[in-house]
C-alpha cells in the first residue's frame, strides 16, 4: 500500500523528533511502503530505516513558482470564502487576510505538487499527513482531484490550538475540516476542541496518543541534599520558560539547605532571552546553579536521562498536546510537574509528580516542586511515573496500532471515498494549473 507521509521537514532537521519512533513501526510493516515527503529539505537528513524512501517534489518550488501561485491564489474559491469567513467572525484585517491569501497559495502549490507525485509514481492510497495544516489541505484538494484515495491527518498543538497562533487565527481550517477520512486527535480534550471550534465531525475523529520507548533501566535520584530539575522544550513565548525561572528562585530560597541545579534542554527563537534572564534573576542565588545545553538530539536526551541523576522534570507551558518531553522523562522513572492544559492531564497526576492548574503562580509552582523534591515516597512517584508510560503511552502499542488503523483505512479505499471539499462554489481544479 502506497503511503504518502507528508511532514513539514523530517527527516530533515529541525524539530518533529518524534517521528523517529514512529517510523520504525511504519518501516516494519510489509503492508505498507512509505515515501516522506517534507516540504523544507535543507542539510543533512537523518537515518531511515529500510523500506522508507524520501521524495523532495514538495521541497523543490521556485521563487517564480510560489508568485504565480500567490497570483492564482487571488482569485480562488478557497480565498474568497477564507475572506467571507473572516468578514463574518469580525477578524478581517491586513495580517489575516494577508495569511489568508498566503496560506492559499501554499496549499494549491502543494496540491499540485502532489498531483505529480501521483502522476509518477500511482495513485497514492493514503496521504498521512502528521500535521492538520496546509499540507493535509493540499492532500485534500489532491484526493478531490483524483490523486489520493484517503487522507489522514493528526492533530497536535500548534496546528489545533487558535490560541496559540498570532491574532489567534488559523487560516483555512473551517474550510477543510469536514473533509477527511480520519482526524487523530492526542486526547479527549483535543477531541473537544476539534469539534466546538472548528465543527469537526465527532465520527471522523479518533484518539491516538503519541507514545514513547520505555527506557531500559531508570534515571536514578539525586544524593541527599541535592535535587536535580530538567526541563526541555523549544524556547518560545508559550512554554513560559520565565516562570520555571522564578519558581526556581523562590523555591531555593525556602530551602536554602537544598543544593539545587536546573538543566534545560532545547533552542529557539529565545534562547539568549531565557539565558539571560536566567543569569540575572538566578545568578547570585548560592544554593542554585543552572545550565542551558541548547539543542540535543532525541535519543541523546533520553540516553541523559540515564546517566545523569533528575529528579523532576518541569514543563510550564501555556498550551500543549500532550507533552512528548514529559513522556521521556518519565519513561525513565522522573516524577513531572505540569498545568493541566492540553491532554495534560491523561498523562501527569498528583500520583506521579504535580499537576498545576492551567496558569500557575510562582508560588503555587514552588511549592509543587516541594511536595515532589522533599516527597518521603520518591521512589513511589518514580515508579508511578514510570507504570504511566507502560501502561498508556507505550510506542510499543500506541504506533503499532495507529499504523494498524491508517492502513485498514487505505485497505478500504477501493470500497468508496468518504468525506469531499465543500461544495459551494466552482472547483478549485483550475486554479492550480500552471
Amino acid at each position: 500500500m502506497k503511503i504518502a507521509m507528508l511532514t513539514n521537514a523530517y527527516p530533515y532537521y529541525p524539530g518533529e523528533q518524534f517521528i523517529e519512533d514512529e517510523i520504525a513501526f511504519w518501516a516494519n510493516n510489509p503492508a505498507a511502503s512509505v515515501t516522506l515527503l517534507p516540504t523544507v529539505a535543507t542539510g543533512k537528513p537523518r537515518s531511515l530505516p529500510d523500506g522508507v524512501s524520501v521524495d523532495l517534489g514538495m521541497a523543490s518550488g521556485t521563487r517564480v513558482g510560489r508568485f504565480w501561485f500567490i497570483w492564482v491564489a487571488l482569485f480562488s474559491t478557497i480565498f474568497r470564502r477564507e475572506l467571507i469567513h473572516l468578514w463574518r467572525s469580525r477578524r478581517v484585517g491586513a495580517y489575516t487576510a494577508l495569511r489568508a491569501l498566503l496560506h492559499t497559495s501554499k496549499v494549491l502549490e502543494q496540491a499540485r505538487c502532489l498531483e505529480q507525485y501521483a502522476k509518477a509514481n500511482g495513485k497514492i492510497d493514503v496521504a498521512y499527513c502528521y500535521w492538520n495544516e496546509a499540507q493535509s489541505y493540499a492532500a485534500l484538494l489532491a484526493k478531490a482531484r483524483g490523486s489520493v484515495r484517503k487522507v489522514v491527518s493528526r492533530a497536535h498543538g500548534f496546528d489545533l490550538y487558535e490560541m496559540r497562533r498570532k491574532h489567534e487565527y488559523m487560516p483555512l481550517k473551517r474550510q477543510f475540516i469536514h473533509a477527511y477520512d480520519r482526524i487523530f486527535a492526542l486526547s479527549d480534550e483535543g477531541r473537544a476542541y476539534l469539534e466546538d471550534t472548528y465543527g469537526a465531525p465527532s465520527e471522523n475523529i479518533k484518539i491516538s496518543s503519541l507514545g514513547v520507548p520505555l527506557t531500559s533501566t531508570l534515571s536514578r535520584p539525586s544524593p541527599a541534599g541535592s535535587l536535580h530539575v530538567v526541563s526541555v522544550s523549544f524556547c518560545v513565548p508559550v512554554k513560559r520558560l520565565d516562570r520555571i525561572i522564578d519558581a526556581l528562585s523562590l523555591f531555593s530560597h525556602q530551602h536554602a539547605q537544598i543544593k539545587t541545579t536546573w538543566t534545560h534542554i532545547g533552542t529557539g527563537p529565545l534562547f539568549d532571552e531565557v539565558r539571560e534572564l536566567a543569569r540575572v534573576r538566578l545568578a547570585h542565588i548560592s544554593n542554585l546553579s543552572f545550565e542551558f545545553l541548547g539543542d540535543m538530539p532525541n535519543q541523546v536526551v533520553k540516553t541523559y536521562y540515564l546517566n545523569t541523576p533528575v529528579d523532576l522534570f518541569m514543563n510550564t507551558s501555556e498550551s500543549e498536546g500532550m507533552g512528548v518531553s514529559i513522556m521521556e522523562a518519565m519513561s525513565a522513572g522522573v516524577p513531572a510537574l505540569a498545568p493541566d492544559v492540553g491532554g495534560v492531564s491523561s498523562l501527569v497526576s498528583n500520583e506521579c509528580g504535580a499537576l498545576l492548574s492551567p496558569s500557575p503562580s510562582t508560588q503555587e509552582i514552588a511549592a509543587a516542586i516541594g511536595r515532589v523534591a522533599l516527597e518521603d515516597e520518591g521512589h513511589a512517584l518514580r515508579m508511578q511515573a514510570r507504570k504511566v508510560i507502560e501502561e498508556r503511552f507505550n510506542s510499543a502499542r500506541t504506533y503499532r496500532d495507529f499504523v494498524a488503523e491508517v492502513l485498514a483505512l487505505g485497505a478500504n479505499a477501493e470500497a468508496g471515498q468518504t468525506g469531499g471539499l465543500p461544495p459551494k462554489g466552482r472547483s478549485d481544479h483550475a486554479d492550480a494549473r500552471t
